[in-house]
């Protein structure tokens, strides 16, 4: 082959490979809205603006049950470097969220209904 000629070729190639490349986007997005769709099958709908207002009250409730905590339960571990003391950890598995906290939160925001009648519905 001459110059001219395998210009022409990877120029033809180089145009297969972008309308290839141009597939493979495609596909990848058809892909990933598909996993998306797949990942929130089955899943109660709920809208933006709700989904803030659970976020909000279930953080506030998380901050209260902290803030109100007793010291003596979180089991601070203090490490010391050079004229410096550190917490290295703390422990706050003694700190529950009551259980009803939570419900009580999710039932602001769903109807929440018993196991036995959402299956006979």
């Amino acid at each position: 082959m001459d110059k001219e000629q395998l210009k022409t070729k990877v120029d033809a190639l180089q145009a297969n490979l972008d309308v290839r490349k141009s597939e493979l986007t495609t596909a990848q997005v058809e892909l990933n809205v598909a996993l998306n769709e797949l990942a929130n099958a089955g899943k109660p709908v709920i809208s933006e603006s709700v989904a803030a207002d659970l976020v909000e009250q279930l953080a506030e409730m998380f901050s209260d049950v902290v803030q109100n905590v007793d010291t003596s339960d979180l089991s601070p571990e203090f490490g010391l470097s050079y004229n410096e003391i550190y917490l290295e950890g703390l422990d706050m598995s003694h700190i529950g969220i009551s259980d009803h906290d939570i419900q009580a939160v999710l039932g602001e925001f769903f109807a929440i209904e018993d196991d036995e009648k959402s299956d006979n519905s």
